[in-house]
């Protein structure tokens, strides 16, 4: 499925998205409030993006995203993330300022401020928070409910300043409050932050109810304000905790072919990192074998063992599995699945974010499956087109003639069954060369070559009925009964051996679409090699013997010309016509093919 259909999948949630390259390396950490209109943002027209929008997303094979319960949590996971990660696209796309935080100092009568320093080792530190306005605003809000100093420098005063009359400020410097009594407001702040606020709350609520029993409106106005406040501020932030949790977290979905397993790794109190796995069901039949199998492979060269592995079901041999985690980690390492509190909650988010991935995966697998039992009832085949090869021919003015094979199975790309082959000859014959390149891979196959096994349920070719019977004829020589079918480009029509009618399917066909995937692919494939080939031949060149024909001339040259044989054949006033020659330099190509010639 392509990345654009994929999007119709992401949930309109908070959350991260991470955009991969084609090696799987994150190179993209962002967050949004609604994570598919955002994601969808970057997959407009390449005209309408930023330059270096544009050239992050030519990269972009791959995304994966994880959804927050609130947008507070997904600021915090970005941040992390890239940290973590150091995405390449992260670092030129954005402010390389760190995210502030908020401060309470290690003062006798404390100040909250915003900073973005680094953390000393004495004051309390909360976010980091990538909005200043929203941070802004809370600190404005924070200021309501306690009413702390905000001198950056605090001398006692013989009378309290403006903002002890406006009842912003406690004014410790004049002794309008003691310093115990300050404390205990400090402590109600920093229960408010981490997320405590239960009791809190509805100490505010009964006094904003006594003061309207009372007809206390304003000081009721007042209190309900911080209420309010409260109740936003108070929000558990699951994603970083002031507890130093340092453990990893893994939930798996079993299904009947394959099973995900999802893992996030928290470090210092903070998600640092999450992996997808999908893992063959025929490894283990059991939930629990397959858990212990995971957990095997996966801590076998892992260095960084927590102390407490969260699972959302036990695997088999637990024990063994903790004493061989302990012996590797050098402390007693427990596997528990959490049952409450905290470490619940987050085994919850786990597995909401794993439950998206599986229902996409499955969106998927069915659509595609709909998508070949469609296709393979229009081509009237007896079996469905599970594996599927198309080949494609490439060469250069009929130098560096290269051909490539490209499998798809189960309608998505099997890049390790790709091949490619170097035509025996240079030749400007797209029948022959796909007749060789046919005949060595048929011919590894019955050698059972595991590289070109197993055969193809339906080989497509990029080209109409000719190549189409072309094709038929090699694989009949050879004994090899497979269904051919070829793609035209210009109307995308399907034609079959023996049927001179061809099959025209709707644009939006998703059956259709997948043979032009597949056929797009095989193109590609091909040109990257023979660019490569000719790369190759570029860096030996004869050209290069040439006194004035340095790298830009000879690239030139050869794209001028098509070949060092035409070169070879052009007089110096055509040389002097390619981009880059004077007739000094041409002059000196001609002599170079023509050295009985005597210079007039």
């Amino acid at each position: 499925m392509e990345l654009r259909d994929r999007l119709k999948s992401v949930p309109l949630l908070p959350g991260v998205y991470l955009y991969k390259n084609k090696d799987g390396k994150i190179i993209y950490v962002g967050k949004a409030k609604k994570l598919r209109n955002r994601m969808r943002s970057y997959f407009q027209s390449a005209d309408s993006l930023h330059p270096k929008v544009r050239a992050m997303m030519a990269r972009v094979e791959d995304f994966e995203y994880t959804v927050t319960s609130s947008e507070v949590e997904a600021l915090i996971l970005e941040n992390n993330l890239i940290k973590s990660y150091q995405p390449r696209y992260n670092i030129l796309l954005r402010d390389d300022k760190t995210y502030p935080y908020l401060k309470i100092t290690a003062e006798a009568y404390p100040r909250i401020c915003i900073v973005r320093e680094k953390k000393d080792q004495e004051s309390r530190y909360f976010g980091p928070f990538t909005d200043v306005g929203s941070l802004k605003e809370t600190v404005r809000l924070l200021k309501g409910i306690f009413p702390l100093r905000s001198c950056t420098t605090f001398h006692e005063r013989q009378r309290p300043c403006l903002n002890y009359d406006m009842g912003k400020c406690l004014a410790p410097c004049t002794g309008q409050v003691n310093q115990e009594d300050y404390q205990q407001m400090v402590d109600q702040l920093v229960t408010l932050l981490e997320g405590r606020a239960e009791g809190l709350l509805a100490q505010k609520q009964n006094e904003m109810q006594a003061a309207a029993a009372n007809l206390e409106f304003e000081k009721a106005a007042r209190l309900r304000d911080q209420v309010r406040a409260i109740q936003v501020l108070g929000e558990k932030q699951k994603v970083s905790f002031e507890q130093d949790y340092n453990l990893d977290l893994i939930g798996m979905i079993a299904g009947e072919r394959e099973n995900l397993i999802l893992s996030f790794q928290l470090r210092g109190g903070n998600l640092t990192a999450r992996d997808t796995f999908w893992m063959k069901s025929a490894i283990a039949d059991d939930p629990a074998e397959m858990m212990g199998f995971f957990l095997k492979q996966h801590y076998d060269n892992h260095r960084d063992i927590p102390l407490e592995i969260l699972v959302n079901m036990l695997p088999g041999e637990q024990e063994l599995l903790e004493e061989w985690l302990s012996e590797k980690n050098g402390k007693k390492v427990h596997i528990k699945v959490p049952v409450r509190g905290d470490k619940h909650k987050l085994m919850n988010m786990l597995m909401e974010n794993a439950n998206l991935l599986w229902n996409e995966r499955m969106e998927d697998e069915n659509k595609v499956h709909q998508a070949l039992l469609h296709l393979a009832e229009v081509l009237r085949m007896e079996a469905l087109p599970e594996r599927m090869e198309c080949y494609d021919i490439s060469h250069f003015a009929g130098e560096e003639t290269v051909a490539s094979m490209v499998v798809f199975s189960h309608g998505k790309a099997d890049n390790k069954s790709y091949r490619r082959f170097k035509i025996s000859r240079n030749q400007n014959d797209d029948f022959a060369s796909m007749s060789e390149t046919l005949e060595r891979r048929f011919t590894e196959a019955k050698k059972q070559n595991p590289h070109f096994l197993p055969e193809p349920d339906l080989l497509v070719i990029d080209g109409g009925l000719g190549q189409v019977h072309a094709v038929k004829k090699v694989l009949d020589d050879m004994g090899v009964d497979i269904p051919v079918i070829g793609l035209a480009k210009k109307n995308e029509l399907i034609f079959r051996p023996g049927v001179s009618e061809p099959i025209a399917l709707n644009r939006r066909d998703e059956g259709l679409m997948i043979l032009q995937r597949l056929r797009d692919e095989a193109h590609r494939f091909a040109i990257q090699y023979n660019r490569q080939r000719r790369g190759k031949k570029l860096t030996r060149s004869v050209l290069d013997q040439i006194e004035g024909i340095g790298d830009t001339r000879k690239k030139q040259l050869l794209k001028h010309f098509g070949s060092v044989s035409k070169i070879r054949e052009a007089s110096v006033e055509e040389l002097c016509s390619a981009p880059g020659m004077n007739q000094r330099v041409a002059r000196a190509v001609y002599l170079y093919f023509h050295p009985d010639e005597v210079e007039k």
